[in-house]
């Protein structure tokens, strides 16, 4: 498998998403009072996309993990004294593949993995204790919450790794500079540090946009388009690319006026500008601050769009 984040394989990850999404589970279930079986169902699995989906890493590895939607959760107690046939339901929507089935719970014990293409008839779990089945609730408890910051832990090593790219980027997109071009730093590495704590962990309290990411993960409706593990590593760059931004004071819009700004070329006034960017994008209605901040930001850049509007508006 691929290693997305910080040399972890995609199976690792996907364990790591498992135990998160049992925890999520056990944490809404009722203690038990009699005998029963817990069967800790699989959370993820591995699917073949579509034709056409999944990209590079459908293609070299022929498969991706998707994460299952089960009738009542992946965490199923089941009453060791009922003599009826205890089935649980499952389905996955994710890469084009549409999958689902019941899945037989009986009594025994097994150690199965992560299903690949198909589910398996049979799952078992052994007959446990109300006290044995309310410890092993709060251990699923007890390993989510220490997967979450192992996830995390990978996370922040993904974005020290990318936020130097990122901000490479935007300082091409700012400048107009070529790829085969030096471009210059936009941050320090102190600045871009803070750029990687402010998306990872927010600003105050225990709460981010990575976080909140985290757990809506968990929810198989989040990863229908794409897999668990390239939907958090696209949030990771989408949310450092607008902290960037923040940080060098370019508002939303910035790079939708320089794009303006550039396709009227030389000689367009401010007023010129702003009039062709509320024509093409009218639902913003651009104030002439915003867009003085994005032809602006980062004055040590050299970028001849902006020059050539600034000359024209001091004229």
């Amino acid at each position: 498998m691929a290693a997305p984040m910080n040399y972890a394989t995609s199976e690792q990850l996907c364990t790591l998403l498992d135990q998160m999404i049992w925890a999520s589970c056990a944490s809404e279930h009722a203690r038990p009072r009699h005998r029963v079986r817990l069967h800790a169902l699989p959370p993820t699995m591995w699917i073949r996309p579509a034709r056409g989906v999944g990209g590079h890493k459908a293609t070299r590895t022929g498969s991706l993990p998707a994460t299952i939607a089960w009738r009542h959760g992946a965490l199923h107690a089941a009453d060791p004294a009922r003599l009826n046939p205890i089935a649980a339901g499952w389905s996955v929507h994710a890469a084009g593949t549409h999958l689902d089935g019941t899945i037989n719970l009986t009594e025994g014990r097994t150690e199965l993995g992560r299903p690949t293409g198909s589910m398996w008839p049979t799952h078992r779990a052994p007959v446990l204790s109300a006290y044995e089945a309310t410890r092993l609730l709060e251990e699923f408890m007890e390993r989510g919450e220490l997967a979450r910051w192992t996830m995390l832990s990978h996370l922040e090593q993904f974005a020290h790794e990318y936020v130097h790219q990122v901000a490479d980027s935007i300082c091409r997109e700012i400048t107009g500079i070529q790829n085969h071009e030096a471009a210059v730093s936009l941050l320090d590495d102190q600045q871009l540090d803070l750029v990687v704590t402010h998306v990872l962990y927010g600003s105050s309290g225990p709460d981010s946009r990575i976080l909140r990411s985290l757990d809506r993960c968990l929810d198989p409706a989040t990863t229908r388009n794409v897999d668990p593990i390239r939907y958090l590593t696209t949030q990771i760059r989408r949310d450092l690319a607008d902290q960037v931004r923040v940080a060098i004071g370019d508002p939303q819009v910035g790079p939708r006026v320089r794009r303006v700004a550039r396709s009227l070329g030389t000689g367009a006034g401010l007023e010129q500008i702003i009039s062709r960017y509320n024509d093409l994008h009218p639902s913003d209605r651009v104030s002439t601050t915003r867009a003085i901040r994005a032809l602006t930001v980062a004055p040590s850049l050299e970028s001849a769009a902006v020059r050539n509007v600034l000359e024209v508006r001091d004229v």
